[in-house]
C-alpha cells in the first residue's frame, strides 16, 4: 500500500470518520485457502470414571484444511458492513490404527471434524477519534458430512462488541466483551484490542486474551510475524463403538495455544502466499456428555506439544482500490 493510501485510511480528525486501522497494517484478506499439519505427538486418554478405561497412542499427524471468504456488503464513510464464510475440516491419523481399539481413537480416525459458518463484521466510525465494531458468528460443528452438519444441535454462536479510540495514526485501542467457544466451551470474557506501529519496520497487533502478533515489514512485499494465539471449539460427535450408547451425541471440547513464526510474500498485487511454523501446546481435549458448561467428562485426553507447518494462499484488495 502506498504512503498516500495509508494516510487516507488512518488519519482521524474532527471532520473525518475514525477507523481502527493504523499505519503499517496490511490489507485485509478476502480469500484464504490454508492447509496445515501438526506432526507426530503422543496422546494419553483416561475414561476410567465413565467405565471406558485408559488409552495411549501416537498421532502420526493431525491434518487441517481451511477455506475463508470475506467480502464487503456496505461500505460508507459512516458505516461499514462485511460478511465472511468459512469451511474447516480436521483429521486425526493414529500410529496404532486399527490394532489400537480404544473407542475414541477408532472414531476420530474415521470421522473428520468439520465446521461451516458465517460471520458478520460491523464497524461504525464516528467523527473524531471513536469507533464501534462488532463481530457476530454462526457455525455448525460436528463429525458428519455437510448434508447432516447444519442442524440446531450443532449450532455455535459467537458475539464480540467493542468500542475503540484512535489515539493517533499509529495507535488504536478498543475494549469490549466476547461470548464464544475460543477456550473450548461457551464463555463470556473481556476483550482488549491494541494496535500500535513503532516505526516503518515494527508493529504490534493484538486482541487480548486471544492473540498477540508482532509484525516486521522487511519490504512492502515481504512481511514476518511472531504470534502467540489461543483457539478452540466444541464439536458434536458420535462414537461408533459397542461400548457407547447407540446414536447418542457426545461433545468434544478442544483448545490450544500456538507459538508461530509466519512469512508472507506477495506473488502479484492482489495475490499472496504464506508459510507458517511453530509449536502447538494442548490445553483442553475432552469428551463430555452435554453441551452445558458443567457437563460430565467422559474421556479426558492429554497431548504432548508438537510442531506444526502450514501453507496458505490468499487474496487482498488491489492497491488501485486504496489509492
Amino acid at each position: 500500500m502506498s504512503v498516500h493510501a495509508q494516510q487516507s485510511v488512518v488519519l482521524c480528525t474532527d471532520s473525518t470518520f475514525c477507523v481502527p486501522a493504523v499505519f503499517g497494517m496490511t490489507r485485509s484478506k478476502g480469500i484464504i485457502i490454508k492447509q496445515e499439519r501438526v506432526f507426530d505427538y503422543r496422546i494419553t486418554s483416561d475414561g476410567t470414571e465413565a467405565g471406558y478405561g485408559q488409552g495411549e497412542d501416537e498421532v502420526k499427524f493431525n491434518k487441517r484444511w481451511q477455506f475463508k471468504l470475506r467480502f464487503p456488503v456496505l461500505m460508507k464513510p459512516g458505516f461499514k458492513l462485511a460478511m465472511g464464510l468459512e469451511y474447516f475440516k480436521e483429521e486425526y491419523h493414529f500410529e496404532g490404527f486399527p490394532e489400537n481399539d480404544y473407542p475414541l481413537y477408532q472414531s476420530l480416525e474415521d470421522k473428520p471434524l468439520r465446521s461451516i459458518g458465517t460471520t458478520v463484521y460491523l464497524v461504525k466510525p464516528w467523527l473524531g477519534n471513536r469507533y464501534f465494531m462488532m463481530r457476530v458468528g454462526v457455525k455448525f460443528n460436528g463429525d458428519e458430512g455437510l448434508g447432516n452438519l447444519i442442524d440446531s444441535d450443532k449450532l455455535r454462536v459467537s458475539l464480540a462488541p467493542l468500542i475503540g479510540w484512535k489515539k493517533n495514526p499509529y495507535t488504536s485501542y478498543a475494549f469490549g466483551l466476547a461470548y464464544s467457544y475460543d477456550f473450548g466451551r461457551q464463555r463470556v470474557y473481556p476483550v482488549v484490542s491494541y494496535n500500535h506501529t513503532f516505526n516503518n519496520r515494527f508493529g504490534l497487533e493484538s486482541i487480548l486474551p486471544l492473540e498477540v502478533k508482532l509484525r516486521y515489514t522487511m519490504t512492502e512485499k515481504n512481511l514476518f510475524y511472531a504470534t502467540t494465539e489461543f483457539n478452540g471449539a466444541t464439536y458434536n460427535i458420535k462414537l461408533d463403538d459397542p461400548s457407547f450408547p447407540e446414536d447418542e451425541d457426545y461433545y468434544l471440547r478442544k483448545s490450544e495455544v500456538r507459538f508461530l513464526v509466519t512469512y508472507e510474500r506477495e506473488i502479484h498485487d492482489w495475490l499472496w502466499f504464506s508459510l507458517e511454523t511453530g509449536l502447538r501446546s494442548n490445553i483442553t481435549f475432552e469428551l463430555v456428555d452435554s453441551p452445558k458448561r458443567n457437563a460430565n467428562t467422559v474421556i479426558d485426553n492429554e497431548f504432548n506439544s508438537a510442531f506444526l507447518l502450514n501453507a496458505s494462499i490468499f487474496v487482498v484488495p488491489p492497491r488501485k482500490f486504496l489509492d
